[in-house]
């Protein structure tokens, strides 16, 4: 499902971006705006840079109703790009250049005959620009170093990334896996790096300045970006063979230069051990989305941080990083009412005002950072690791006669008002499911990642109750419930679509450590022994 962009205070509705411009400050100070030219009046407007992963031509803003995207769809594969630096007026397609954007600049390549004609700063939008915290950090010179600390491990396949004490890095950035993955390659990889730098190296080279302002021409250099695909929109003119693009909605095929496993060192964060009593139910309210307000300083950041829904860029990885969190010995209670989910906000009906901005010790609205990437990655066997005990079983009870007809190692689903999709230190929760035939009748064996958790699920045992039975559309349905409920197998569900006695609930052995990701070979055998009792 596609998604709004958020409403902008001061914007009249349905406008229609149709030039991005140059950047902008008082020669004062620090913040850095961005000149946009919108339609249907032809209004020049001033953003904030930090939200710039909202702006792409063609896109609507305050839109009221449904709006088709705009754009003829391409997919372009960069192969040895030769990338040329040319203004926008440079674009043969008539009509490109009649906006007060001429003059920016664009990347100028050949595609298999096409020309293509890619703003700069659209490129920037998609590898770095997603997001305002980069947006802002991208703007200052040496900013990576300002921020974070980077400590090699003597696992040559490891290395350590320490948040520093003074960093601004958003809460939710620190906790969301996908955003660390992309994170963790700006700072680590040293094409990505270089590339993102060349951003505040050619502020200070070629900025401008001029009546109290400082001006900037956005243009940086690209990384290698060689056998990625790039999913664009855009205006495509047949007669010349050529495109401008408004947009780039994915990227595939990303690679990294560094090492795989990227340990976060976060001094803020402190792991989380189960408290007593019930868990806290978190409200699934449906809350309004904010609008964003740039005019108005942000409270301080320890204030509660929002994440605004937005049109997202897919990416992929090839071989994608795996990263930790880790932080300070220190735990805090989980489930008690000193937690507090990050997707259960204010519950008031009254419209929220927010800023992408830095906060501000003088400000009186919240920051709220932006979801602008969606990383399809194929990652689940960078956690596969958490279900070592549990395949060591399932290669017993094939030894004793199971023949393993499918495997799924599946990521829970999102569900609005609910976290347990996601492990405490933000990475995804998974769940393994074994197909295993014995004697001609199937069975699903299911076990979930309850790491971190005080929740102690059983292992879970459905026998199919007719043939041909449609077993995708019921682990869609079984891992929707289970977060739903809180961690929980969902009994009435399993009571209502299978017989009595299709559906077994095996204990865990008992291990000393209480890690039940090892276990003794004992504890394995016996496992297997009473499941397969289960299975006669």
């Amino acid at each position: 499902m596609s998604r709004k962009i958020p409403k902008i205070k001061g914007i009249q509705n349905n406008s229609k971006i149709i030039a991005i411009g140059s950047l902008k400050k008082r020669a004062e100070h620090s913040a850095w705006r961005i000149n946009v030219q919108v339609q249907p009046d032809h209004k020049d407007l001033s953003f904030g840079v930090s939200q710039i992963p909202l702006l792409a031509r063609r896109r609507m803003l305050n839109a009221t109703q449904r709006t088709d995207v705009a754009g003829f769809s391409m997919n372009l594969l960069l192969n040895k790009v030769e990338w040329k630096s040319v203004m926008i007026k440079e674009c043969p397609i008539p009509g490109v250049a009649q906006y007060r954007d001429s003059e920016q600049w664009c990347f100028y390549f050949d595609h298999l005959n096409t020309k293509v004609f890619l703003p700069q700063l659209e490129l920037a939008r998609v590898l770095f620009l997603y997001e305002p915290y980069l947006c802002r950090l991208a703007m200052i010179e040496r900013g990576l170093a300002q921020e974070f600390d980077i400590k090699p491990l003597d696992d040559p396949n490891s290395i350590q990334i320490n948040i520093l004490d003074s960093c601004t890095l958003p809460k939710h950035i620190r906790g969301d896996y996908e955003l660390r993955r992309a994170l963790a390659s700006v700072i680590l990889d040293p094409d990505m790096r270089k590339s993102f730098e060349s951003i505040a190296r050619y502020e200070k080279i070629d900025g401008l300045d001029k009546t109290g302002y400082r001006f900037f021409k956005f243009r940086f250099d690209p990384p290698p970006l060689d056998q990625v695909t790039l999913s664009v929109r855009g205006h495509y003119d047949e007669s010349i063979n050529a495109i401008f693009v408004y947009e780039i909605h994915g990227v595939r095929g990303l690679r990294y230069n560094h090492p795989r496993n990227v340990h976060f060192f976060d001094p803020d964060f402190k792991k989380a051990i189960p408290a007593p009593g019930k868990p806290r139910q978190v409200n699934p309210n449906e809350r309004k989305q904010p609008q964003i307000n740039d005019q108005d300083p942000l409270k301080p950041q320890t204030a509660n941080e929002w994440v605004l829904d937005s049109p997202q860029v897919m990416r992929t990885f090839i071989d994608p990083a795996h990263t930790t969190r880790n932080g300070t010995d220190q735990l805090r209670p989980y489930g008690s009412k000193e937690e507090k989910d990050d997707d259960e906000g204010d519950t008031n009906s009254r419209e929220q005002e927010v800023s992408t901005d830095e906060a501000s010790r003088l400000g009186q609205i919240p920051t709220a950072g932006i979801d602008g990437l969606d990383d399809q990655s194929d990652d689940a066997h960078n956690y596969a690791d958490r279900f070592h005990a549990f395949a060591a079983m399932v290669e017993i009870l094939q030894r004793k006669g199971c023949l393993k007809e499918n495997h799924f190692l599946r990521k829970f689903p999102a569900i609005a008002g609910r976290s347990k999709h996601l492990l405490d230190d933000g990475n995804p929760r998974l769940w393994s499911v074994h197909l295993l035939n014995l004697k001609s009748v199937q069975f699903a064996l299911m076990e979930v990642d309850t790491f971190g958790d005080r929740s102690q699920l059983s292992t879970l045992l459905i026998r199919q109750p007719a043939k041909n039975f449609d077993w995708n559309s019921a682990l869609h349905e079984i891992e929707w419930r289970v977060i739903k409920e809180h961690l929980k197998w969902p009994t009435t569900y399993l009571e209502a679509n299978f017989p009595a006695n299709a559906v077994q609930r095996i204990p865990h052995p008992k291990t000393s450590s209480g890690d039940k990701t090892f276990l003794e070979a004992d504890s394995v055998q016996h496992w297997a022994d009473r499941i397969l009792a289960r299975m006669q």
